[in-house]
């Protein structure tokens, strides 16, 4: 049987801005109510700019697959990348490092 919690949504809201502690934390919070750990991770970004960001974020995940789709006009390229996690605290980890690329917003 299928955990209820398991199919909430994090909003976008709830991704933290900068590295504020308290801001991880909470996040920290909402990811282990809502999805299962160890588990697969579905990690969402939009690239704008050169394609140096994209090789950035590669080396975030040298061993996962990325899944490309570039927008209509060619100024943006979403990326979802799906990733096995061990916990809560490795997808933080990911998206600190992701908010160091400039030009990469994380959906």
């Amino acid at each position: 049987m299928e955990d209820n919690n398991f199919k909430k949504n994090i909003e976008f809201t709830d991704i933290p801005d900068g590295t504020n502690v308290d801001v991880y934390a909470n996040l920290k919070e909402k990811l282990e109510s809502v999805q299962q750990f160890p588990g697969i991770y579905c990690f969402k970004f939009i690239i704008t700019g050169g394609l140096e960001k994209l090789e950035d974020l590669r080396k975030i995940f040298p061993n996962d697959e990325f899944i490309e789709q570039p927008s209509k006009t060619g100024k943006y390229l979403s990326i979802t990348v799906n990733k096995e996690v061990q916990n809560a605290d490795e997808v933080i980890f990911v998206y600190k490092q992701t908010a160091e690329i400039k030009g990469i917003m994380t959906l």
